[in-house]
């Protein structure tokens, strides 16, 4: 009995002891940023609960309120996922454009034929051109956490079947997977809208976009030393030694990102998108060895024909289409005129540069050089659009919406005839590549301005990814285009194409910039016009 009256006189019943380590818990929890030990009951079922929502095993939602209001520890976790995003889309922008100096190499490890050659590009550009709204749209009515790991998986096979393929047909297979990954950038950009607060946004922003545009630039440069002592195999093995750990790294500490509300994907639009630009580029591919009018030729231009008016009937029907076809007027379909061309342009000098460099000097036109300098010549085609996109508004104050499309376009002509003079001379050949690079800049990044302020808010996001699908779209065509054209004229003896095929796949893409221009006569001469 004394010791029992002895309890109340210290002060620490069960009430006042129970209330004692609910502070102690607190206060812990506030000077470490986690859970102390405690004792069995309830409370340790919580601290466990509690431990394995940090370690993203119980996938706790977060968002941008959350960042702005939370403890230091959900604001370091927000910088540890753009930090972590930001190195998923460095990686993958290497990889893309390290693949290109290695074209030549990769055609011979496959034992692909020139018209076949087009699906080392074709193949990342179709998926990616399908993927992209997919991924968007994906990301708008799933968990964004679920979303980004399946597309890190999606790419890591693909990287891994590229880089153990022995034959063209696997090789696309794996190529196309890494396709999906094209979608990094704007479901980053969603992610980070939710983790980041308001302050840091813009620039975690800029280091998304900056990234891929700089890996972009440097990677052609980065493939000519990889390449000169490694196989082309080493850079798929280079970049999933690094992205398989970053994607382990996002399951775990990668938190839950719920959608505002549920919605459906446009499966149908997709499949019917997908198996029509399959259908149009198989088409071109059995062209040099079938004939334009084989059977193989117009059975696939049929298919391809019937499933894209079937894909624009299914957009125009749903209530929420992959690909908004409402194109919003003349200016807009310039806009997507523009972005078509940037693609395509860009896809024959990827194509046509890698073969000339390969090619022996014996063909009169070929330098017989190694992917360093691939590399070097096909730099200022990355880097210029990236130095001209940012200083396109002031171009525009300075002569005007129509005439910054107009220039675009006629780079996009002067680019095609300038490198139809680089046989067997590289700084020529450097020349052209940068006037597309220049070209794409200043296009496409007034396109997305010409969108900006002649829609309507609510339509600025769908109409803007209709043009980096048309994007994707004109360098799948423009890919396998220009690998047919050079494979219907090859040297005797050989599966080198002659130097007159390579022109006219200049000339392709010159035609194709000629149009660009004309139609963006069609623009007024300033945006403000435009409003009116």
């Amino acid at each position: 009995m004394g010791g029992l009256a002895a309890r109340p006189a210290r002060g620490f019943g069960t009430g006042e002891l129970r209330r004692l380590q609910q502070a102690r818990h607190r206060r812990c929890r506030a000077e470490r940023g986690g859970l102390p030990r405690v004792p069995p009951g309830p409370f340790r079922r919580r601290a466990r609960r509690a431990r394995a929502a940090g370690r993203g095993g119980g996938v706790r939602p977060m968002s941008n309120e959350a960042v702005v209001s939370g403890t230091p520890v959900v604001r370091a976790r927000a910088r540890s996922v753009s930090v972590l995003l930001v190195g998923c889309v460095v990686i993958y922008g290497l990889l893309e454009a390290m693949i290109l100096p290695a074209l030549a190499l990769i055609q011979q490890g496959i034992g692909a034929t020139p018209a076949q050659a087009g699906w080392i590009i074709s193949a990342m550009a179709l998926t990616g051109g399908v993927a992209t709204p997919v991924v968007g749209r994906l990301a708008d009515v799933r968990d964004r956490r679920g979303v980004l790991l399946g597309v890190l998986a999606l790419t890591c096979v693909g990287i891994a079947i590229a880089g153990l393929a022995s034959s063209v047909a696997v090789f696309a297979i794996g190529q196309g997977l890494q396709g999906v990954g094209i979608g990094l950038v704007p479901l980053a950009v969603g992610i980070v809208r939710d983790s980041e607060p308001p302050e840091k946004l813009r620039r975690t922003n800029g280091l998304l976009v900056g990234g891929m545009a700089v890996a972009n630039a440097t990677g052609v440069l980065l493939a000519g030393p990889i390449l000169t002592v490694l196989s082309y195999r080493w850079l798929y093995w280079i970049a999933l030694i690094v992205l398989v750990p970053l994607t382990v790294l996002a399951f775990r500490v990668m938190p839950s990102y719920p959608p505002a509300a549920r919605g459906r994907v446009d499966w149908a639009g997709a499949i019917l998108l997908g198996a029509g630009l399959v259908a149009l580029l198989l088409g071109v591919t059995f062209v040099p060895s079938a004939g334009w009018t084989s059977a193989p030729v117009l059975g696939l231009g049929a298919v391809a024909v019937l499933a894209l008016a079937g894909f624009v009937a299914v957009e125009r029907r749903v209530a929420q289409p992959l690909v908004d076809l409402r194109l919003g007027g003349r200016a807009v379909a310039i806009v997507h005129v523009t972005a078509f061309a940037a693609g395509m342009s860009s896809a024959v000098v990827l194509i046509t540069v890698p073969t000339i460099v390969a090619a022996p000097a014996a063909t009169g036109y070929g330098l017989g050089l190694t992917p360093l300098v691939t590399g070097l010549i096909m730099f200022p085609l990355g880097v210029l659009g990236a130095i001209v996109s940012p200083l396109t508004g002031k171009l525009e104050k300075l002569v005007g919406s129509r005439m910054v499309m107009v220039l675009s376009g006629v780079l996009f002509l002067g680019a095609g005839l300038v490198m139809m003079g680089g046989r067997a001379d590289a700084v020529v050949l450097a020349a052209g590549a940068g006037m597309v690079g220049v070209a794409v800049g200043a296009g496409l990044t007034q396109g997305v301005n010409i969108i900006a302020l002649t829609l309507p808010a609510d339509r600025v996001a769908s109409v803007s990814g209709v043009a980096y699908v048309l994007r994707s779209v004109g360098s799948a065509v423009g890919a396998q285009v220009a690998a047919t054209v050079v494979a219907l004229e090859v040297i005797p003896g050989t599966q080198l194409p002659s130097w007159n095929a390579i022109t006219w796949a200049f000339l392709g893409a010159g035609a194709v910039g000629l149009v660009v221009a004309l139609a963006s006569f069609g623009l007024p001469a300033r945006l403000a016009a435009a409003r009116q």
